[in-house]
């Protein structure tokens, strides 16, 4: 009779380890879709938020340019246009077109390609949108565009609120609204 006990608490101290060993499985298999489904959302948040520091940043170095908003390949562009030194007029486009963020500096006045521009980084889409306060008129307005075709609304005036709406490779969209004095 004392095999067979010796025998039952083997099999349970195994049967024990058994459901032990399976638990810590799960709990490693769970941890690691967890774990990869975090460093997903943040890659996410990151593509997406590193853009739109990225031109906010390029809206606050260009503190006295002028910026407009233009259409380039089906899209919208915000095109800021800075004079320096030499007088001349230079216009930075930045613009999202065959999954990349651009950027583009040209000669005011010069085309821009959908496909020109040094890529920045991945990105779906992106859109802007202009308020100009009360000095400056009505939100939003439309006037004919220059050398880039489409449409742009002129920063003229006033309060400046720029609202930048990015969706990144995967789907997701995050906005930021920069605002600029005139």
């Amino acid at each position: 009779m004392g095999n067979k006990k010796h025998v039952v608490n083997v099999l349970f101290t195994l049967l024990l380890l058994g459901v032990f060993a399976l638990c810590a499985v799960f709990v490693s298999v769970l941890g690691a879709e967890v774990y990869r489904n975090s460093a997903a959302r943040m890659q996410s948040n990151f593509d997406t938020r590193t853009s739109l520091v990225y031109i906010a940043e390029k809206l606050r170095q260009s503190a006295s340019a002028d910026f407009a908003i233009r259409e380039i390949g089906g899209g919208q562009a915000l095109v800021i246009s800075e004079k320096y030194d030499d007088d001349k007029i230079y216009e930075t486009w930045i613009f999202v077109s065959a999954g990349k963020l651009r950027e583009a500096t040209v000669a005011a006045g010069e085309n821009v390609g959908a496909l020109g521009g040094q890529e920045i980084m991945d990105m779906k889409s992106m859109a802007f949108e202009m308020e100009v306060g009360a000095s400056g008129g009505a939100s939003g307005g439309e006037a004919n565009a220059g050398a880039g075709g489409g449409t742009e609304n002129e920063n003229a005036g006033g309060a400046k609120l720029v609202r930048i709406t990015s969706v990144n490779s995967a789907g997701d969209e995050e906005s930021l609204t920069i605002g600029r004095r005139g």
